[in-house]
């Protein structure tokens, strides 16, 4: 569907706003964007404007625009006069910067004010292909071609194809990957400190509720880690704690300090670029209005780095038709033969955690199995069937306050917060399958390889927001460290179109039981609605 750019001037009175509002509504629906959604979008741009109105006055004129830019569809309101951001006025703290965190995965609007012109700016993704079909496209294609070309061109042919097109694309890919993983990794991580705020200024609350996703995550990472172990058969490197040892322990924490500031970012060295984004993020936070320019700058940057990472992300099914026939014709997919391993071993611990939690809740909160399931479920398909939290976005909310009892202030914040900081099933998938290439490719692996593994799977999965691609560099970042070579990303890449579905739905679910338990013990929940 082609996408019309359109900008329409108007006096901001009553009818404007309702023209405004109807053609916004109109215009999601065009996208096939999940009815909750509409409306939210719709009540959030016609308070926008109501404010602006209050502020400015009828007379005053306001711009609205809609259309595609570079294949991403976006809404747009600009108005010209003093500097006022209609959407600031949260209750409290809190709710201020989890809306930060909303507008840089695209699920709010975002301010910004340059030359005089208030801009209010909501970017969209048009409307994708289920991963799961996609990935089984590429692998029909991919194995098709590998398996006829193998038949049909002789070995040196097959060889002189390899040589001089499937290698070179190859390694145009993994370059690609890498070169892009490090600078994105470091602003993502930049503008989620940024956006998150000090932890203090969320109050103990907020605090409290990141102790809680963290240690919940780390938890299930290093249960993953030791599963995989045994799943893998792989032996740790026990060497006695002698000199070298005890060095080797030590270098793992000293690593985390670089040189200088830059270096990181040609070299890639990811725990250095986290640890730097988030000193330069505190100092940003500390210098508060007096660093607004600087911010507004990053934010951009990060922006420009998140529309890469979806055009990486874009391309994977393409690579995995050349890798496919690149394996075949090479005789090298031992590894990605033996994925049914890592495969099943994820969906084990995805299902067993969600059943986890959900005893948890039912053991204590008089609910039984199936109906809280039942409860679950329609937010569930939808993050299952788009592999998007924002399209979920709108039915999570209503499951959460009108399902769950979740009340409706603190479901708002909490659940945003959380949609990009929880990724439980995101890290065990990431772990699992970093474990298998890891003992694919004869990695040696020890006690501090281990906790190297554990601490920046977490950190990544914790510190990017969930948007299409970013899987695949956290991948790059976490395997670059682990010393497994770029040939490994194959499996990675496999995973990441695999499992993005799957873990965008699952650590939904994983959210939505969590901040259950949680309101629970704050003495907020309302049980009667969780029981009905």
């Amino acid at each position: 569907m082609k996408i019309e750019n359109k900008r329409s001037e108007y006096d901001l009175n009553a009818e404007a706003i309702d023209d405004i509002a109807e053609q916004i509504e109109t215009f999601l629906y065009s996208l096939e964007t999940q009815r909750a959604n509409v409306l939210r979008v719709r009540l959030t741009m016609e308070e926008a404007l109501i404010r602006w109105q209050a502020r400015f006055g009828e007379e005053a004129k306001v711009s609205f625009s809609k259309g595609s830019r570079w294949r991403r569809p976006y809404i747009s309101l600009e108005m010209e006069g003093e500097r006022y951001d209609p959407l600031s006025d949260t209750a409290d703290e809190l709710g201020r910067w989890t809306e930060n965190l909303l507008s840089e995965v695209g699920l709010i609007p975002q301010y910004s004010y340059q030359q005089g012109i208030n801009t209010l700016q909501l970017s969209l993704r048009r409307p994708q292909m289920n991963p799961a079909i996609t990935l089984v496209i590429a692998l029909g294609i991919g194995l098709a071609v590998g398996i006829i070309g193998a038949y049909i061109f002789p070995e040196h042919i097959r060889a002189m194809l390899i040589n001089t097109t499937l290698d070179p694309i190859q390694s145009l890919f993994f370059r690609i990957m890498n070169a892009v993983s490090g600078p994105v990794i470091f602003f993502t991580v930049l503008v989620g400190i940024i956006g998150v705020g000090s932890i203090a200024a969320g109050g103990k609350t907020g605090r409290r509720m990141l102790l809680r996703f963290i240690a919940s995550t780390t938890a299930l990472t290093m249960v993953s880690l030791y599963l995989s172990t045994l799943a893998f058969s792989i032996s740790h490197y026990n060497a006695p704690m002698n000199e070298t040892r005890f060095t080797g322990v030590l270098d793992f924490f000293l690593k985390f300090v670089p040189n200088d500031i830059i270096s990181p970012l040609i070299s890639g060295e990811t725990p250095q670029l986290i640890l730097v984004a988030v000193i330069v993020g505190n100092a940003l936070l500390a210098a508060g209005s007096r660093a607004d320019g600087l911010t507004a700058v990053l934010k951009q940057i990060n922006n420009v780095g998140l529309i890469i990472t979806d055009w990486v992300g874009r391309l994977s099914p393409f690579f995995i038709v050349i890798l496919l026939i690149l394996g075949l014709w090479s005789r090298s997919l031992d590894a990605l033969i033996g994925c049914w391993k890592p495969i099943l071993l994820v969906l084990a611990m995805t299902a067993v955690s969600i059943f986890v939690w959900a005893v948890r809740i039912c053991a204590t909160k008089g609910i039984g199995l199936n109906k809280l399931f039942k409860k679950l479920r329609p937010s569930f398909l939808v993050a299952l069937k788009t592999a998007s939290v924002d399209a979920a976005f709108g039915d999570n909310l209503i499951c959460c306050e009108k399902k769950l009892g979740i009340p409706e202030r603190f479901s708002r914040y909490s659940l945003s917060f959380g949609l990009v900081v929880f990724m439980p099933i995101g890290t065990v998938t990431t772990m699992i399958f970093t474990m298998y290439t890891a003992k694919s490719y004869g990695i040696v692996i020890t006690p501090v390889w281990c906790i190297t593994a554990v601490v920046m799977t977490v950190a990544l999965l914790i510190a990017t927001p969930p948007v299409a691609g970013i899987g695949l560099l956290a991948y790059a970042g976490v395997f670059a460290q682990l010393g497994i070579p770029s040939s490994g990303l194959t499996i990675a890449l496999m995973a990441d179109v695999l499992f993005g579905f799957v873990t965008a739905a699952a650590n939904q679910v994983m959210l939505q039981m969590e901040l259950v338990l949680y309101t629970d013990r704050m003495g907020i929940l309302n049980r009667n609605i969780l029981q009905k």
